[in-house]
């Protein structure tokens, strides 16, 4: 009897220690990532820049030796008093003496543009947009080289899931990784799926795409569409099947688990007082 209780405690013993093998197996990012090598590495490296996509909402500057050549180019600054009736339109821009006004792609990706009019930015990179306007502008209408500066004033991410903050956050850095969006939202917990993250994303045209991610893989560090995020994505973390198992708490298939510890509970106590 004694030696029929010894091999069940060796085999609850061996399958404990499996299952924790399993699952540890689950929670590490980046599996093997050090055995990618420098060349791998150097054929994606190059800076990602962000998609200017509708509803996006921009910082335009176009600045020149001579300021009265590029003053018809640069909206108008909103007094400060009235900033408040304009809030969603302007950011400080110009300290105490009031804020440039900014500007909200369409639709359609474009934007009214001082003496330019409308003008179709959608779908370009920051630094494309930034060329365009400068050859529209010169030589056509000033003679000195303008410096035209684009910067985003909305970039933000929503990740939500198993994640410890849930919630949508804004950037200042217009290359924002993966990896930083999920430490900003304090990484997931233990609960969320590593190897099946989705990635929601809305194009230029306003059409949706979702991408499965698995984070555990390390070509994810090779994959720039991936590991740089656009604004505005979303990022879902599914849970697993431990969260899934504790949130039917109270089904049937719960309760007879535990119908089930507890019957063998009692007969692991029977039989340690029988073989006394």
């Amino acid at each position: 009897m004694k030696f029929v209780l010894k091999k069940f405690y060796w085999i609850l013993f061996v399958s404990m220690l499996l299952t924790s093998c399993n699952s540890y197996k689950t929670i590490p990012y980046l599996t093997e990532a050090e055995l990618i090598s420098s060349e791998e590495f150097a054929k994606v490296a190059k800076n990602y820049e962000a998609i200017i996509m509708p509803n996006d909402i921009l910082s335009i500057t176009v600045n020149t030796p001579t300021n009265a050549a590029s003053m018809d180019f640069n909206l108008p600054l909103v007094p400060q008093e009235a900033n408040d009736l304009v809030q969603s339109r302007v950011s400080s821009a110009t300290g105490g003496y009031g804020s440039l006004q900014n500007y909200i792609v369409d639709k359609d990706g474009c934007i009214d543009f001082p003496v330019l009019g409308r003008l179709k930015i959608g779908g370009l990179t920051k630094l494309e947009a930034q060329q365009k306007i400068y050859s529209m502008i010169y030589p056509q209408y000033i003679k000195e080289k303008p410096i035209v500066n684009i910067r985003f004033l909305n970039y933000k991410v929503a990740v939500f899931g198993e994640v410890a903050r849930p919630g949508v956050y804004s950037f200042t850095n217009e290359q924002v990784t993966i990896l930083e969006a999920l430490a900003t939202a304090g990484d997931l917990t233990i609960y969320g799926r590593r190897d099946n993250v989705m990635l929601i994303r809305e194009d230029a045209n306003g059409f949706r795409s979702v991408k499965r991610i698995d984070l555990q893989n390390k070509d994810v560090l090779l994959e720039n569409d991936i590991y740089y995020l656009q604004q505005n994505d979303k990022l879902y973390i599914e849970p697993n099947k431990a969260r899934a198992r504790n949130s039917q708490i109270g089904s049937v298939e719960t309760l007879t688990a535990t119908a089930l510890i507890s019957g063998l509970s009692l007969i692991i106590t029977i039989v340690s007082v029988l073989s006394r």
